[in-house]
């Protein structure tokens, strides 16, 4: 994976878990790797995903289980709200990046409206 500079790692590393979920890669109940597995993978420092597993755990949308490991929510309405709100994210992320290179908000729509 190649990371970009604009944005803290594991910031990066949540929406990749986020967008793996929304995609179905992992589904409800899955077990996801541990922390070491995870941090191979993606070539990164395991304390890295040890800060990304305790945040997705506050937002709910992993949960662990003491001996078995990390799984995948089955909470509905948290998996329900995941694709609107990656999407927002996606979108604002967007229109900053047009804002920083000249082109106003409306314009960046019309250009997405163009497409």
């Amino acid at each position: 994976m190649e990371w970009r500079n604009d944005r803290a790692i594991y910031l990066q590393v949540i929406d990749l878990f986020k967008k793996d979920v929304i995609t179905g890669v992992y589904r409800p109940k899955d077990k996801i790797l541990s922390v070491r597995e995870y941090a191979i993978k993606l070539g990164v420092n395991p304390n890295t995903i040890v800060k990304v597993y305790d945040l997705l755990t506050q937002e709910g949308l992993i949960e662990v289980q003491s001996t078995n490991g990390y799984f995948v929510t089955e909470n509905e309405e948290i998996l329900g709200m995941l694709k609107p709100s990656f999407a927002h994210t996606y979108c604002k992320d967007f229109i900053h990046l047009m804002q920083s290179i000249g082109i106003s908000k409306e314009e960046a729509i019309e250009l997405l409206k163009e497409e």
